[in-house]
């Protein structure tokens, strides 16, 4: 599965739990007038216009994603004197010189890198010195109800017959805290948090776990399967309707860190 214009403008509409993880990150990261900032990966550019406001008129921010609908939607809608948007990926920031921002931010998207030692060691390198990286995503420590719900749906016949092809990798603290050392961020601060993600029903839940993931829903079945897969999911989730809704916790790691030596 690709991603697909639908796709990414739903994804707009419906990030509410994304979008709110990303401004605290940002509160973390205190940007300030006059700082240039690299967003890895995106998206539709919601939080890379919220940056841009941020370092004003003498910084700027380059929003990178590897999605081309996505990235068409941020030039159509969020483009200005200080801000752009480019395809690109976390592993390989090639296009861009090292020491060259003084601050990597990292959104709800490093849990799809498939590389992700390389993506970090390329977030220090376009760092300058004493450089921050801010990254918040989903904890490995943690298994939340869409990640319950998914592999138990995808491990029942037929379909698990067809593996998926790059799943999402959630870093436990312990390992993000190995990556980070190896790159030469030696110093930081990460603290866990704990999000409710909200949805009204069962398919509001579905459309924005595909949304959010590009059509990733449900792996590597074909799309003939998809629709049965739906249901089947459809039914657990059911299974977790309240008054409210559904409540879904999620457990979120959000780190700072700065750029203390070049590897």
């Amino acid at each position: 599965m690709v991603d697909t214009e639908e796709f990414a403008r739903g994804y707009t509409l419906a990030n509410h739990a994304q979008y709110n993880a990303g401004m605290f990150l940002l509160g973390k990261l205190e940007i300030t007038p006059g700082l240039r900032v690299l967003d890895v990966g995106c998206g539709p550019g919601d939080l890379t216009a919220q940056i841009a406001e941020l370092v004003g008129e003498t910084g700027c921010v380059i929003g990178i994603d590897p999605s081309k609908e996505r990235i068409a939607i941020a030039i159509g809608e969020r483009t200005g004197p200080n801000i752009s948007f480019q395809l690109g990926i976390a592993e390989d920031l090639s296009q861009f010189p090292s020491s060259s921002f003084d601050v990597v931010f990292v959104n709800s998207t490093l849990h799809w890198v498939q590389d992700q030692p390389a993506a970090i060691m390329e977030f220090g390198r376009v760092l300058k010195p004493r450089g921050r990286l801010g990254i918040s995503g989903a904890s490995g420590d943690f298994v939340a109800a869409h990640e319950r719900i998914k592999a138990d749906v995808l491990s029942r016949d037929p379909y698990l017959m067809y593996p998926e092809q790059s799943p999402p990798k959630f870093l436990k603290k312990l390992e993000l805290e190995g990556l980070l050392d190896k790159a030469g961020f030696h110093e930081r601060d990460i603290l866990g948090k704990s999000i409710i993600k909200s949805a009204k029903d069962a398919d509001a839940m579905l459309d924005w776990l595909n949304a959010s993931s590009s059509g990733k829903t449900y792996g590597g079945i074909p799309l003939e399967l998809q629709p049965r897969a739906r249901e089947e999911m459809r039914h657990e989730w059911e299974k977790l309707m309240t008054k409210d809704g559904i409540q879904m916790e999620m457990h979120i790691l959000v780190t700072v860190a700065i750029m203390t030596s070049i590897v």
